[in-house]
């Protein structure tokens, strides 16, 4: 069986994962519960565009991905955490885990403002005459759509959306 697949496999448990995270990242202080962590998806692809306006798809493939769930004051925080297995070294293992954490960070930004403009669509479609104001909106049940100033509308990310913190940890196996 081909290394990879046996440190992908091995890393996929949430034990062995909540384990690496929390001694290189926590010195050993036990942060990270198991259950606390949800598969994700480690694929990440990214339409950026190139020289002459086009969309060119980037797609990469993590090792192995989870999203980390925790209750602080009350309130939930998540944090994705994803680890890369090396045999060899790699010198530009940096720029590569960079890389990926920009494409999760890109996705989540993509998400938001899919999520906006989907919210204004809607609420375009719902406005009657029953409905002038804020208040008998809330009323009715839907909430009202905030107006984005331009800078939010030009990236389609607004000041309150916050961004889930990616961390990639590389783990060298012999």
């Amino acid at each position: 069986m081909k290394k990879d697949t046996v440190t992908k496999d091995y890393m996929s448990d949430a034990a062995v994962f909540a384990d690496a995270f929390n001694y290189y990242i926590y010195g050993g202080e036990q942060v990270i519960l198991p259950e606390e962590l949800a598969e994700r998806d480690p694929t990440e692809i990214a339409l950026p565009y190139g020289a002459d306006g086009a969309a060119v798809p980037i797609q990469r493939f993590r090792d192995v991905q989870k999203l980390y769930t925790a209750m602080t004051d009350g309130r939930a925080e998540y944090v994705l955490y994803g680890v890369e297995n090396q045999a060899e070294i790699h010198y530009a293992m940096a720029v590569r885990n960079c890389l990926y954490d920009v494409l999760d960070y890109a996705g989540q930004v993509e998400e938001a403002a899919h999520s906006h403009r989907k919210a204004m669509k809607e609420a375009k479609g719902q406005k009657d005459s029953t409905a002038p104001n804020a208040e008998q909106e809330q009323e009715q049940g839907r909430l009202p759509v905030k107006k984005p100033n331009a800078g939010e509308f030009l990236g389609g990310f607004w000041k309150e959306d916050r961004l889930i913190p990616s961390v990639t940890v590389t783990i060298y196996t012999a």
